[in-house]
């Protein structure tokens, strides 16, 4: 059964948190992948090698894609296909024509069998659900059982999380013949864009996990549990964009119900650069809050820098987020 759809980009750190995974933990996720103009290959690379397992899924989003590559999609989805992972293009309302197009092609050519529409603020909002999707299934020619609704609410706080929850639960009570789907999904994420508000550094601060609130309340309502499916964008913001922003040399950290943060400087401003991690790690390791040194390939590696070995690195900040990332999917696996 599948029960959690992360959502992650296309980014070399999020696709090795992706392939550190567990066995039994990849069975049991479905990856919900924003594909960048640059993560062509290392979707391929890693979808075949590490996502052809029996039964597997993987939604590929292509809408931060722009220019759009028609050629690209096309061969990345076909090539995919013929190493036997089970691609699930995601839609939206808004979707580039083309994209549409192709997917109808690659749905009669058989290379896809199943279709994911994505409703969002920024792809249009939430009205008229039932009548967009009976329309973007027409024109595909695909019904309901082979199709999957992904709900995203972008980020979430502390003002506004019980609307939220409210208009989810509203939403989804409007939605025809909900059983057929084959998925209906929530996702959403309470993780700052940056870190800079959490000051001074040096210090460990703790988030509320507004989006697992949402979820409690949500699959509270009758008839939701094991109708509605979870997803969020685990240690990260929800809106991607290209920036040159330097981030600091910080360890977030997963509890089901908060974020932990060690928060530290931008390396070139503190007397330990990198080092710093190493010193978080070790705090981390020796507090109530680490999960252990078995309990997932991230948390191997925070033992391992906070450990005595000589040969110990830093890291930088693509081995961070793969920590980060690993974690937090090992995690909400487990407790979901």
């Amino acid at each position: 059964m599948k029960k959690y759809f992360p959502v992650l980009l296309s980014k070399a750190g999020e696709i090795k948190a992706l392939s550190k995974l567990s066995p039994n933990v990849k069975e049991e996720i479905v990856p919900v992948i924003q594909v960048l103009t640059d993560g062509y290959d290392r979707v391929e690379t890693f979808a075949s090698t590490e996502w052809s397992f029996d039964d597997n899924k993987l939604f590929l989003d292509f809408s931060l894609c722009d220019p759009f590559d028609r050629a690209r999609t096309r061969n990345l989805i076909t090539n995919l296909s013929v190493a036997g992972v089970n691609v699930v293009p995601v839609l939206q309302t808004n979707s580039d024509a083309r994209y549409t197009s192709l997917i109808q092609i690659l749905i009669v050519n058989g290379l896809v069998s199943n279709v994911c529409i994505r409703f969002s603020n920024g792809s249009g909002g939430f009205l008229n659900i039932n009548e967009q999707v009976a329309t973007i299934l027409r024109k595909l020619a695909i019904n309901r059982n082979l199709t999957s609704v992904l709900l995203d609410f972008g980020f979430v706080e502390n003002h506004n999380f019980n609307m939220v929850a409210a208009l989810v639960i509203t939403i989804i009570n409007g939605i025809n013949h909900k059983a057929d789907y084959n998925n209906i999904i929530l996702a959403s994420s309470s993780f700052l864009e940056n870190l800079t508000a959490l000051t001074p550094p040096g210090r460990l601060y703790r988030l509320q996990r507004y989006e697992w609130d949402i979820w409690q309340t949500v699959i509270a309502q009758p008839g939701f549990a094991g109708t509605v499916k979870y997803g969020d964008y685990g240690t990260k913001y929800p809106f991607y964009a290209e920036t040159n922003f330097q981030g600091s040399c910080s360890i977030k950290y997963t509890l089901p119900k908060e974020f932990v943060i060690y928060r530290g400087e931008i390396s070139s401003n503190h007397a330990q650069g990198n080092g710093q991690y190493i010193i978080f790690a070790d705090r981390l390791v020796r507090s109530a809050d680490y999960s252990g040194a078995a309990f997932s390939w991230g948390d191997g590696q925070i033992n391992f820098y906070a450990g005595p070995n000589p040969e110990r690195k830093t890291g930088n900040a693509k081995s961070w987020v793969e920590i980060s990332q690993n974690h937090h999917i090992t995690l909400l696996h487990s407790i979901l």
